[in-house]
């Protein structure tokens, strides 16, 4: 509860802030130039990771996403998966039928690929915390866990890199919808955990 609790806090906070201002928020540009300075501002990795979040190669995705959740949670890890995906895709249709928060300026950093929808939420924030966030937020043994955890943790961060260094969304609008996307697999785990399962698929 304590993690849901805070997940709904920095979307609520970071969201409504990136909202209302329908701008940068303090630090945003700083980070993304940064990023763009250290990594470049169009490497070939990171057009490559966003369309890992989107078909045909999000079902690869969705394919590795299930075994690290299924590492650590087992079967109530794989199942909540596709819950915790379909929760983040009503969600990214129900906002972007109501929110429009401007995309970064290209005036103000490098933006590989200008596009005129809304920067919040980010499609791509919300998909991979949902996925990815199965694994980091299962209860599961620690040595079962710690290395699926930790490769879920570097998948995530690099693809929110990624978008962020593309230009393609500020780093408010990356952390509120990461923030959301994983509290659609903690909501998918709750269901999941009511599951009466056999034991050893635990």
């Amino acid at each position: 509860m304590r993690i849901a609790a805070l997940l709904a806090a920095i979307v609520a906070f970071i969201g409504g802030a990136s909202a209302l201002l329908q701008g940068p928020l303090p630090g945003d540009v700083t980070l993304t130039l940064a990023l763009q300075e250290t990594l470049g501002a169009r490497p070939f990795w990171a057009g490559w990771l966003t369309d890992t979040a989107k078909a045909p190669l999000l079902w690869g995705t969705l394919v590795v996403a299930g075994a690290l959740a299924y590492q650590v949670a087992r079967l109530r890890g794989a199942l909540a998966l596709p819950l915790a995906y379909a929760f983040a895709f009503a969600a990214d249709k129900g906002l972007r039928a109501v929110l429009f928060v401007p995309r970064p300026d290209p005036a103000l950093v490098a933006v590989a690929d200008p596009a005129a929808s809304s920067g919040l939420p980010s499609t791509f924030g919300l998909v991979y915390g949902a996925m990815f966030g199965v694994a980091l937020l299962a209860s599961g043994p620690a040595h079962r866990a710690r290395a699926a955890r930790l490769l879920a943790g570097g998948l995530l961060i690099a693809g929110v890199s990624a978008r962020i260094t593309l230009g393609g969304h500020w780093s408010s609008q990356m952390i509120a919808s990461t923030a959301l996307g994983m509290l659609a697999a903690q909501a998918a785990l709750a269901i999941t955990a009511r599951l009466p399962l056999p034991r050893r698929a635990r």
